[in-house]
């Protein structure tokens, strides 16, 4: 589906977003494996894993609390394995005409997401203070002519800086060590650069001032259900922007060649990764 000329849109859903032919960081993050397996990924979308879903259900959850109350019901946790499960089930998609159908456990995950959201005075301002929700971006990346897009759950502002805000869910508790290794695991500081940089050239086309300042609310998705925010810093920032120019270059070069490089070919000599080395380099 042909993508929009560039600028912000408003009330697109997720599924027409989805469709717009422009380069989002989900393309560009697997050029870090390879342009094989980017390409790979890109004629082949996984379906939704049920964690994905809940992920899904959270933003709605959060971002569009009054929406999303009218649009699901509740089902009990059952065993879709069995026959028993899947005929319950069944029974309840059937009379959800079109609404989301979810568990009783995931229900109770939404329903403490948002009591704690609600308890967290920074978390609930970003959240429920003035800004805008679930916001479309398309724009040409000056370097490359590459048509680029990105959803930003929430655009607002925290103090006078205007802020881009992401929501993420984990099954680990919310540590500062273990959103680090996750950022790093998951290329979300590239996330976070492709989408500031897509900011930085649309909102001159409203007059408006762009963020410079990125943000992930991080939500547990098992009990207590805690919330917690982190602010990306300027250096994964400016490391995510180079890493970004570079994936860029390697998209664009790729699909006007036509050629999709795997890993180099022939053997390479492999050893200890260097954090186990230093447990040996005792001189």
């Amino acid at each position: 589906m042909e993508a929009p000329k560039p600028g912000f849109y408003r009330g697109v859903s997720f599924e027409d977003y989805s469709r717009w032919d422009a380069v989002n960081h989900s393309r560009l993050r697997h050029l870090d494996k390879t342009p094989f397996h980017a390409r790979y990924e890109e004629l082949h979308p996984r379906e939704s894993s049920n964690y994905q879903e809940l992920g899904h259900n959270i933003h709605a959850a959060l971002l569009e609390p009054e929406r999303f109350e009218d649009t699901f019901i509740v089902a009990p946790d059952v065993d879709r394995r069995t026959k028993a499960g899947k005929a319950i089930w069944a029974e309840h998609v059937a009379k959800a005409n079109g609404k989301t159908v979810l568990t009783e456990s995931d229900y109770a995950c939404l329903e403490g997401l948002k009591a704690n959201a609600a308890l967290h005075e920074t978390i609930n301002g970003v959240l429920y203070g003035k800004g805008e929700s679930e916001l479309s971006i398309v724009w040409v990346d000056q370097e490359t002519g590459l048509l680029c897009k990105a959803r930003l759950d929430r655009l607002t502002k925290i103090g006078s800086w205007p802020f881009v805000i992401d929501v993420k869910s984990t099954h680990a508790p919310a540590a500062t060590y273990t959103w680090q290794t996750a950022v790093n695991k998951y290329r979300l500081h590239q996330q976070a650069a492709h989408y500031l940089n897509g900011i930085q050239a649309v909102a001159p086309l409203e007059g408006g001032e762009y963020a410079r300042k990125f943000a992930w609310i991080v939500c547990e998705t098992v009990g207590p259900y805690a919330v917690r925010i982190f602010e990306a810093d300027d250096r994964a920032l400016e490391i995510g922007r180079d890493e970004v120019a570079r994936n860029l270059a390697k998209y664009k070069a790729c699909k006007e060649s036509g050629v999709w490089p795997s890993w180099d070919q022939g053997m390479e000599i492999v050893g200890l990764p260097p954090w186990a080395m230093s447990r040996y380099d005792l001189d």
